[in-house]
Parts: C-alpha cells; sequence; structure tokens
C-alpha cells in the first residue's frame, strides 16, 4: 500500500480527480442555488399575478356591496391548485371575506404577520415593493406557505359611490392576504436536489475514468516501460530501446535513454576489446614472469641442494671417519697371531660400534631418500582413531618412560579419511617422539580430530619446553634440528612429515610458546584424490 501510494500515478490521478470534483461539485451547488431561486422568484411572481387576479375579480363585487358574490368568488378560486387559503381584513384587522367561512368576522392581532407590515410602516403599503409585502411560514402541516398582502385602495370609483361611506381621504379600504401552498415547490427542489446530485456524482466518476485512462496512458504507461529498461539496464543489458512514439516531454526522455544505451553499448564494446588486449598482454607477461620464477625456483633448488650435500657431508663424515679408524684397527690387530680372548671381547665391541653407526648412516641416508623423494602412496579408506592408536602404540615405551599421559578427543568415534596409512602413522610417529623429547620431565600430550569442510583437522599438542620464535621458520628445513646432546637426531623428522602431508595435499603449521608447548595443526582432506605417485 506504502507503494501504491507512492506511486506518481496515483498522486496525479488523485490531485486531478480532487480538483475536477471539487469544481463539479462547486458548479452542482451554485447550479441547485441558482435554480432554487428562478423557482422562488417565479412562484412569487405567481403569488402576485394570483393576487392581482383575486383583486380584480372580487372588485366589482365589493363596489356593488355584493357580499355573496364576493364570497363565492373567493371559495371558487381558494379551489384552485397551489393556494393555501385567502382572506380579506378591513382597516382594523377583522377578517371580512375568506375561502374558510369560521374565520369571518374575526379579529387577528395587529402584530400578527398579515398586520405588521401594514401597521409599522411611515408611508403608504401601496409604495412597498412586493418581497416586503411577503412571508414564508410552515403551515399546520407542516408545508411551507408563501403569504402575499395586498392593499385594498379607495378608488374614485368607491368613495364617489352612493352605497359606501368611505371618506375620500382614506387611502387604504383594507388588505388582501393570499396564502400560497410551497409543497409542491419544495418537491421539485428536491428532485431537483436529487438529480444534480446524481449528475454530478455521474459526471464526476466519468471524469475520474477518463482521466485515469489518460493518465494510465500518458505517464503510467511510459514511466513503467523506462523503470523496466532501468532495470534490464542495470541488469546488464545495454541493448535496452525504449519506445519513442509520442513528441512530448516522456518522448524526448525515452530518445535521451535509448541515445545513453547506445553510447554504453559503444563504451562497453571498447572496453572489450581493450580488455581482451589487456588479457593478452597481461598472459605474455605472466609467461614472462613464470619462467623467471622457474629460474629463481630452479637457482634456489640448487642453493638448497648445496647446502643438503653439505650437511649430508658432514653428518656422515663422522660416523664414517669412526668407521674407518676402527677397520684399519681391527684388521691390524687381527694381523697379529695368539691374541688371548679378552681381545677378541674387545674386538668384537669394536665391530658393534662399527654396525651401530653403520646402522646410523643408513638411517640419514633413508630419511633423505623419503624426504627427497617419498615412496608411492597406497591410497585407502582409513578409520582416524586407528592410525592415531597404532602411532602411540609404537612411542607406548617412550612416553612410559618420560612419565607422559597421552589424551585423545575426537569430534566423531567414526571419523575416517582417504590416506596411506603408514606415511600417516610415520608422520604421527615423527610429531609424538618429538612431543614426548620436548616433556624430559614429564607432561600430556593431547591428539584431537574433527571433520570441517571436506578436512580432517589434526592438532598435536604437548606441555614440552616449546620452540624459540628464531628457530619456528627453519623446523621443516632438512637436518635442522633443536636437539643437544641427543645422537640419534638427525634434523630431518619435521621435513619427511612436511614430505608426507605435502603428499597427501594437505599443509601443516606450528603454533609455539617457550616453556608453555608446542602445537602441530595437520589439515588434510578427506579425499584427497588423484596424487602423483599412488597406488592401490
Amino acid at each position: 500500500m506504502k507503494r501504491l501510494f507512492q506511486s506518481l500515478s496515483i498522486r496525479l490521478f488523485a490531485a486531478l480527480a480532487g480538483i475536477v470534483a471539487a469544481i463539479l461539485f462547486a458548479y452542482a451547488i451554485l447550479n441547485f442555488l441558482t435554480i432554487s431561486k428562478l423557482w422562488v422568484d417565479a412562484t412569487e411572481q405567481h403569488a402576485v399575478q394570483t393576487s392581482e387576479l383575486i383583486r380584480r375579480s372580487t372588485r366589482y363585487g365589493m363596489l356593488l356591496n355584493r357580499k355573496d358574490d364576493v364570497h363565492e368568488t373567493i371559495r371558487d378560486l381558494a379551489q384552485e391548485s397551489g393556494i393555501a387559503g385567502i382572506r380579506i381584513y378591513d382597516k382594523l384587522g377583522r377578517i371580512m371575506f375568506s375561502n374558510k367561512s369560521e374565520e369571518i368576522q374575526t379579529q387577528v392581532d395587529m402584530k400578527a404577520e398579515a398586520c405588521v407590515f401594514c401597521h409599522s410602516q411611515s408611508e403608504p403599503l401601496r409604495s412597498l415593493p412586493s418581497s416586503n409585502r411577503m412571508r414564508m411560514y410552515r403551515g399546520p402541516t407542516g408545508e411551507k406557505v408563501l403569504a402575499l398582502i395586498t392593499p385594498i385602495e379607495n378608488e374614485p370609483a368607491c368613495f364617489n359611490n352612493a352605497c359606501h361611506a368611505h371618506p375620500k381621504n382614506q387611502t387604504v379600504l383594507g388588505v388582501l392576504d393570499v396564502r400560497m401552498s410551497l409543497a409542491g415547490l419544495d418537491r421539485s427542489v428536491a428532485a431537483t436536489r436529487a438529480n444534480v446530485i446524481w449528475v454530478t456524482l455521474v459526471g464526476a466518476l466519468l471524469v475520474a475514468l477518463v482521466t485515469a485512462l489518460l493518465i494510465h496512458r500518458m505517464v503510467r504507461r511510459p514511466v513503467r516501460l523506462l523503470i523496466k529498461g532501468a532495470r534490464r539496464v542495470a541488469a546488464g543489458d545495454l541493448s535496452t530501446h525504449l519506445p519513442a512514439g509520442t513528441k512530448n516531454e516522456l518522448g524526448e526522455l525515452a530518445q535521451a535513454f535509448n541515445h545513453m544505451m547506445d553510447e554504453l553499448d559503444h563504451a562497453q564494446k571498447e572496453i572489450t576489446r581493450w580488455s581482451s588486449k589487456l588479457e593478452q598482454k597481461v598472459i605474455e607477461k605472466t609467461d614472462e614472469l613464470s619462467r623467471s620464477q622457474r629460474q629463481v625456483v630452479q637457482m634456489e633448488k640448487m642453493a638448497s641442494l648445496g647446502k643438503m650435500a653439505t650437511s649430508v657431508a658432514h653428518e656422515l663424515n663422522n660416523p664414517l671417519a669412526g668407521v674407518l679408524t676402527y677397520a684399519k684397527l681391527i684388521s691390524r690387530m687381527l694381523r697379529e697371531e695368539g691374541r688371548p680372548s679378552a681381545e677378541r671381547e674387545e674386538l668384537l665391541k669394536y665391530l658393534d660400534h662399527i654396525q651401530r653407526e653403520s646402522s646410523r648412516c643408513g638411517d640419514i641416508v633413508r630419511s633423505l631418500l623419503l624426504f627427497a623423494k617419498p615412496s608411492d602412496v597406497k591410497l585407502g579408506r582409513h578409520p582416524i582413531r586407528e592410525i592415531i592408536d597404532r602411532s602411540l602404540m609404537v612411542v607406548q615405551h617412550h612416553m612410559d618412560m618420560a612419565q607422559v599421559l597421552a589424551k585423545i578427543e575426537l569430534a566423531d568415534p567414526q571419523l575416517s579419511m582417504t590416506c596411506d596409512a603408514s606415511l600417516i602413522q610415520q608422520a604421527l610417529v615423527a610429531l609424538l617422539v618429538n612431543a614426548v623429547e620436548a616433556m624430559a620431565h614429564g607432561g600430556a600430550l593431547y591428539l584431537s580430530a574433527r571433520e570441517e569442510k571436506g578436512r580432517i583437522l589434526l592438532d598435536v599438542s604437548d606441555t614440552g619446553v616449546g620452540i624459540s620464535q628464531a628457530d619456528l621458520p627453519h623446523i621443516f628445513e632438512p637436518f635442522f634440528t633443536t636437539k643437544e646432546g641427543v645422537v640419534s637426531g638427525t634434523g630431518l623428522g619435521l621435513a619427511v612429515v612436511y614430505g608426507i602431508v605435502r603428499k597427501h595435499n594437505g599443509t601443516i603449521e606450528v603454533d609455539s610458546t617457550p616453556g608453555k608447548g608446542t602445537t602441530f595443526h595437520l589439515s588434510l582432506p578427506v579425499d584427497p584424490g588423484h596424487m602423483e605417485g599412488q597406488k592401490g
């Protein structure tokens, strides 16, 4: 409703219809008042003519003093339609003649309506206009009555007549009072008023309908077309054109709208053409940038390989030097004969040391190979809880020795994912070992897993010593370690974890606060999809 009342067409229609209705009703009222006045004037004129007719009809009978004739004439004339009554008063206010015999010879009050007009004047009544000799009142039955008093003057034929004793100086002999019923006039006025009202209402309705049709054709329809075109333009259709049939302001607006659309369409085509050229330039520059980036990456790889080769040489140098030394010593001692059993035990000890160091070298090389090129991935659907339990089982003895308590939180016990379970277990074991070694004096180990937006979010937290902010950027680099005094630390554990996670199209992040603990956040897809080198 609010939108309807805010419509330009509705407001224009309401304004025009209101103005036209006000004019029509004002004209109707003025017309009704004019017609009513004309009818009243006509009735008053008819009353004057009737009064004069009665006066002339009774004149001859009164000159001859034939009262019966005058009575008969008055009664006959009173039978006419529209005449309510006829009276003739003498100068003393007595009713001398009347159409009602019971009123004859009765005295009326000089202050009554029929007398006050005569006796209140300072000049003879005959000089007053007819409007001052008329009165209007309600009759006994409630109908309106128009009464007209007419003076009966003392004419020469009257005061010269021998039968009359009226002195010559007496101006007025009596008064003729004619009462006209206005019931018919009231009915006509009421009918006219009803006709005027109906004609006005019908005229107002017709004008409203014609106004509505004109506004719909000349205003609403062009405006709706303009709104529809604007919405199509807002939706991206720049080929929109409006019909410009009329030559008024709305037609000019439609032509201006069409011209604007042509300009916008031309501008869009220019922008599209330049965008195509710019896109081609961007592709060319992107290719150049990609080539440059590949060269930079290749250089970084070469530098990393050089650093890795240096680290590997440094890590393998010490155990290999020991192997070489002990090998030479055993070779020399074995050349001598007659060695006692004690020396043989010592030789066996040396051989065990050689075996351990050789195994350590083998572990370093295997870890390096796993980081550089992990083995083929064998995908399958595996429960997360099962992988976590197997990983904890591997490090359980280590946890018991360090007095570390593990706590597992799974959002769904049936949570599962598509992965290589052995590789994920290897990554978890590496993280668990690092966590336990960070809590040499005991602590708590937390593992939690949940699914969110198609990914498994796996967190491994400890309450250990933490990692310094300076070391955090380097923890996933090969051979980088923060362990001091640990013979078995190669610095390849987290590098291998990083490689396994990346091989599963996942990500790994770390949050650590020195002295409070470390949390590794693993994000792995529930279904990693096709992966390079996968089998099974």
